[in-house]
């Protein structure tokens, strides 16, 4: 790194994760509970009141056939839930993954699926890093 760089600080931290990344971290997520559930990641486009298109990450998860009230506050220990939105799901294991402040700001397909590319201001990544 030349001694002129050392001197300037960066705006924004980006990341590419792919779904399949994003499932590997929620099944982490969930522990003993992911033998519980079906795991479904995925993605959706929605529109703000201002017109701009805002990406959401969403993790949908399916009770088993034999699912017990057990079971759901075993689930339910892990920070996720089923009776929630697959979005609320999707913004609790980005949070555990990123932190609070993190943006989606694209999601591109190619051949081996789709990846997002989360933006997140340098200060809170150097915070995140020192926890």
């Amino acid at each position: 790194m030349s001694r002129y760089l050392d001197r300037i600080e960066p705006e924004d931290v980006r990341f590419l994760m792919d779904l399949s990344e994003l499932k590997e971290y929620v099944t982490e997520m969930l522990g003993d509970a992911k033998e519980l559930v079906q795991l479904e990641v995925s993605y959706d486009h929605i529109k703000d009141p201002y017109d701009t298109t805002i990406i959401r990450p969403m993790v949908k998860l399916e009770e088993i056939s034999d699912f017990t009230e057990e079971n759901r506050h075993t689930l339910l220990a892990t920070g996720f839930s089923i009776d929630r939105e697959p979005f609320d799901n999707g913004d609790y294991a980005m949070e555990q993954i990123f932190g609070q402040e993190y943006t989606v700001v694209d999601v591109n397909d190619d051949e081996d699926g789709a990846f997002f590319t989360i933006e997140m201001p340098y200060h809170h990544f150097v915070n995140e890093r020192e926890q």
